[in-house]
């Protein structure tokens, strides 16, 4: 039997089953930022339970910062807006449709797996993924013995709600997060903030889409790169710093992956700027892999979650 897969995100809902690819607009705070977080919580169960065939098995991943061995969504700016909730997310799944066999995984987790499944070589030691989509976040695995270890409400890499490391200007570095916060990553380096940072800088939404012949972006375009792009660069640097025993770091959401060369371009331009003597050997290690929707797919990596190939360790 074909099990039916979902990736929720805040922007896109993407369903695969039985070969065929479907994505629609998610009932989401980007969306209908009127709406209360209840109505919306209340759509995108209905939305996700009424598309699932009976008696399917059912996974999910889910673009919130989710606890799966309790069935808690603590959170999500873009799904639901500012502030901390207590989503019980399966269950809400289980009371509509009964009959299907429903299990959730935090959407950089599945991310996570897929992308260790697809990319990682047996002598690796730590895998990480990061995604930069309508949210960012990011999670790290233990290979050798497939434990992504995680605090007591089962999260890990909430990096999106760090404050940014940037040199934008302070109109930039000012700017509102779909948290409530101020100056975070995820304020100046995800999708939302991206026509909001561009507005601080001058640039029109036209402007921001001219590209070259060659599919290199524009003077203007690449002041824009730079700055939505200097606070990922920021953390890998951190990173890199912080867990030298880091083999493999992926890159994808719908921000790199819609960018796309350009993306991978200025990334790797600032990563490979000499900043100090500990930059040296950062040339080669850890290995970085941009990727796009079609290399990385949370859906696949939620079933590979339930199925046991990496596991959650408090």
């Amino acid at each position: 039997m074909n099990a039916f897969l979902v990736d929720i995100g805040g922007t896109w809902t993407r369903f695969r089953y039985g070969g065929q690819v479907e994505r629609i607009s998610t009932p989401s705070r980007l969306h209908h930022p009127l709406k209360s977080s209840d109505a919306l919580i209340q759509e995108l169960v209905y939305l996700v339970a009424e598309r699932a065939p009976a008696c399917v098995d059912a996974y999910i991943s889910l673009g919130a910062a989710y606890d799966p061995e309790v069935d808690i969504a603590y959170g999500s700016g873009p799904l639901w807006g500012a502030g901390r909730y207590e989503v019980p997310f399966r269950r809400l799944l289980e009371k509509r449709r009964p009959d299907v066999h429903w299990s959730v995984s935090n959407d950089i987790t599945a991310g996570l797996a897929h992308f260790a499944k697809q990319y990682a070589r047996s002598e690796d030691r730590y895998v990480m993924y990061i995604t930069i989509s309508s949210g960012i976040a990011l999670r790290t695995a233990h290979l050798p013995t497939g434990q992504i270890d995680v605090d007591s409400e089962g999260l890990q890499g909430e990096v999106g709600h760090l404050p940014a490391t940037s040199s934008a200007a302070d109109a930039v570095r000012g700017l509102a997060c779909e948290c409530g916060g101020v100056g975070h990553i995820a304020s100046i380096s995800a999708g939302p903030a991206i026509p909001y940072v561009a507005e601080r800088l001058g640039i029109t939404r036209n402007s921001q889409e001219i590209y070259l012949d060659d599919g290199s972006p524009s003077r203007t375009c690449e002041s824009l790169l730079r700055v939505i792009i200097e606070p990922i660069a920021n953390l890998i640097r951190t990173v890199r710093v912080l867990q030298p025993h880091v083999d493999l770091i992926g890159i994808g959401g719908g921000v790199p992956s819609g960018i796309g060369t350009p993306y991978k371009r200025e990334l790797n331009r600032q990563l490979s700027a000499v900043q100090s003597y500990s930059d040296g050997h950062f040339k080669e290690h850890p290995r970085l892999h941009v990727v796009s929707f079609d290399q990385v797919c949370p859906e696949i990596g939620a079933e590979l979650m339930a199925q046991g190939y990496l596991r959650n360790i408090r």
